[in-house]
């Protein structure tokens, strides 16, 4: 096969052409890339900020139901909470417990149970508002999030 000069210079003006037609579309798409990127940064962020808002009432909740004395120290469980989720800042977690007879019906403890048997339960509700790093159109520019862990006491 051979190839004539003028075949040549009409193979380069055709890779310049092209060259400068992938700087356009890159110009073009970059914008669409980034706002995707920032998308899934923003989605992994939520993501992150639910696990450890559910860890966190977890861990105020097992600090609770530890032991019955554990279990009406509310003030301890919600710092236990608020020190689980250290990675966020603006977590509040509210404590609470309450009694059960055989029933099933919640009561303020202490209580008498006659003829039943008595289960104290500890509830801690982890709160945080996970802010967008970008505003989007269309989305919230704040998500409040709640978390609940209700324990049994052992």
């Amino acid at each position: 096969m051979v190839i004539y000069p003028s075949e040549a210079r009409g193979r380069q003006t055709s890779r310049r052409a092209e060259a400068g037609s992938a700087f356009i579309e890159l110009g073009l798409m970059l914008p669409v890339l980034l706002l995707i990127l920032l998308g899934a940064i923003d989605f992994a962020r939520v993501f992150f900020a639910d696990i450890a808002l559910t860890n966190a009432a977890e861990v105020g909740a097992m600090y609770g139901a530890r032991s019955v004395s554990g279990s009406s120290d509310l003030t301890s469980m919600q710092d236990a909470s608020t020190a689980d989720a250290a990675d966020l800042s603006g977590v509040t977690a509210t404590a609470s417990q309450y009694c059960t007879c055989g029933n099933g019906a919640a009561h303020s403890c202490p209580v008498s149970c006659s003829g039943s048997t008595l289960h104290t339960f500890v509830s801690v509700t982890t709160s945080y508002t996970f802010t967008p790093l970008v505003p989007f159109p269309g989305i919230p520019s704040s998500v409040p999030m709640t978390r609940t862990a209700v324990m049994r006491v052992q």
